[in-house]
C-alpha cells in the first residue's frame, strides 16, 4: 500500500484539504464579526448571529451523516456542501440588513460544517488503510487555522475587512481542487476493512490501550436493519464518552466569543493577545504528533478524563489572573482542551464503532461540541459577561468539569457484565 501512488496521492491530497479547511475557519470565526461590523451591524445583532449559527448543524450534520454512512457517497456529498458554500459566501457582499445576512450565515453553517464528520471519517478510514495517522492530519488543520488567521488579520489590517469574503472564496475554492483527489477509503466497508486486515485487526478488536469488548460494553456490534444514529445513541457507554468529550469542546464557548473583548478591556494589547492565541496552536499541534502513542498507552477514555481536568484548570486559572506569562503558561493547556480530547474521542469512535455508523458518531461529537453545548456555552458566557467577565471562564471550568463523571460513568458501564 504504501507503493501505491494513487494512495500516497489521495494522503497528501487528505492533508492538504485539512490544512484549508481549518484555515478557511481560520478567517471566518475570528473575522467575520468585524465583517458584520463593516456592513452596520451593532454588537449585539453580530452577537445573535454568531450565537445562533451554531444551531443549524444540529440538524444538517446527522442527516448528511446518515446519507454517508447509508450511501458511502462521501466526495459527492463534500462536494455538494462546498459548492453550497461556495454560493453563499458569493452572496454575502449583495446582502445588505441584519435579517439577510443573519438568514446567509443560517444557511451557511448548515452546509458547511457537515463536511467536519465526513473527513474526519475519511481520515481515520485511510489512516488504517493507508497507515497515515488522523493526528497528523489534523495537525495540518491547525496549521491552516494558524496560517491564515495570520495572514488574514495582515490583509484585513493592511486593506479592509472585505478580505474577509476573499479569502473566504478563494479557500473553498481549493477545497473543491482538492475532493477529486482524496482517497476512497471512506465507503463504509471497504477500504478501512481492508486496512483492518493490513494492519492485524478484526472487526471488534481493540488495540493496545483498549480492553477487549465484553457483552455490555462500548464495542457495538452493529445491526445493519437499525439507523446509524440510533445505534450510537443506544450505546451507553460510547454516548457517554462522546456527551464528555463534547462537553470539554464546548467550554471553548466563551474564549472564541468574548474573551478578546475581556483581554482587552483589562489592558493587554492585540499583539499580546495574538500571541496568546499563538502559544494554544503550537501547544495543540505538537500534541497531535504525541498522542496517537499515549492513547495506545493510557487509553481513550482516561485521554478524555485528563483532558477535562486540564481544561478546567485552564479555565479557572484565566478566570483569576490577565497576567500575560501565567496566562501563557495556562493556554499551553490547551494541547488537551483541544488536541487530547478531539484525538482521544476520535480514537475511541475508530475501536468501538462498526464501519457503517461511524460517520454517524463523529456527527453526533460535532452536533453537540459546536452545536447544542456551545451554543449554550456561549449564551451563558455572554449573559455573565456583562455582570462579571471572569466568571465566564469560571463557568467554562465548570462545563470542562462535567466531563469527569460521564467518563467515569462510560468505564464502569463499559467494563459491566451483563446480566
Amino acid at each position: 500500500m504504501r507503493g501505491n501512488p494513487d494512495a500516497r496521492q489521495g494522503a497528501i491530497a487528505l492533508h492538504g484539504f485539512y490544512f484549508l479547511y481549518y484555515g478557511l475557519q481560520g478567517v471566518s470565526i475570528p473575522f467575520l464579526p468585524l465583517w458584520f461590523a463593516s456592513r452596520g451591524l451593532d454588537p449585539a445583532m453580530i452577537g445573535v448571529i454568531v450565537a445562533t449559527s451554531f444551531l443549524p448543524k444540529i440538524l444538517s450534520t446527522p442527516v448528511v451523516a446518515h446519507v454517508a454512512d447509508q450511501t458511502g457517497r462521501a466526495h459527492a456529498l463534500i462536494a455538494s456542501a462546498l459548492a453550497a458554500s461556495l454560493v453563499l459566501f458569493i452572496c454575502y457582499p449583495f446582502m445588505h440588513g441584519a435579517g439577510w445576512l443573519l438568514g446567509i450565515t443560517l444557511l451557511l453553517n448548515a452546509v458547511f460544517p457537515a463536511v467536519l464528520p465526513l473527513m474526519d471519517r475519511m481520515a481515520i478510514a485511510s489512516g488504517r488503510a493507508q497507515g497515515n495517522s488522523y493526528t497528523v492530519m489534523r495537525a495540518c488543520g491547525s496549521l491552516g487555522f494558524a496560517v491564515v488567521t495570520l495572514a488574514g488579520g495582515y490583509l484585513i489590517k493592511t486593506f479592509d475587512a472585505d478580505w474577509v469574503m476573499w479569502l473566504s472564496i478563494l479557500l473553498i475554492i481549493a477545497c473543491l481542487a482538492c475532493v477529486r483527489l482524496l482517497p476512497r477509503a471512506g465507503r463504509p466497508g471497504s477500504g478501512e476493512e481492508l486496512g483492518r486486515r493490513a494492519s492485524g485487526e478484526t472487526p471488534g478488536r481493540p488495540t493496545s490501550g483498549e480492553m477487549p469488548g465484553q457483552p455490555g460494553s462500548g464495542d457495538m456490534p452493529g445491526r445493519p436493519g437499525r439507523l446509524p444514529m440510533l445505534e450510537v445513541v443506544c450505546n451507553w457507554p460510547l454516548l457517554m464518552c462522546i456527551g464528555a468529550a463534547s462537553l470539554v469542546q464546548a467550554s471553548n464557548g466563551f474564549l472564541y466569543s468574548y474573551s478578546t473583548l475581556y483581554w482587552t478591556a483589562s489592558g493587554l494589547s492585540t499583539a499580546v493577545i495574538s500571541m496568546l492565541w499563538v502559544v494554544g496552536v503550537i501547544s495543540e499541534v505538537l500534541f497531535f504528533f504525541v498522542a496517537p502513542k499515549i492513547l495506545a498507552r493510557i487509553g481513550a477514555q482516561w485521554l478524555i478524563l485528563a483532558s477535562a481536568v486540564m481544561t478546567a484548570i485552564r479555565w479557572a486559572g484565566l478566570s483569576a489572573t490577565t497576567d500575560p506569562a501565567q496566562m501563557a503558561a495556562l493556554q499551553v493547556l490547551q494541547c488537551f482542551t483541544l488536541a487530547g480530547n478531539n484525538a482521544a474521542i476520535i480514537w475511541y469512535i475508530t475501536r468501538h464503532v462498526p464501519a457503517a455508523c461511524k460517520t454517524s458518531a463523529i456527527a453526533l461529537y460535532a452536533l453537540l461540541s459546536g452545536g447544542v453545548f456551545m451554543f449554550a456555552s456561549i449564551q451563558l458566557g455572554g449573559a455573565l459577561y456583562g455582570s462579571y467577565a471572569p466568571a465566564g471562564f469560571m463557568t467554562m471550568a465548570a462545563c470542562a468539569a462535567c466531563a469527569i463523571p460521564l467518563v467515569l460513568y462510560a468505564e464502569k458501564q463499559r467494563l459491566k457484565p451483563n446480566t
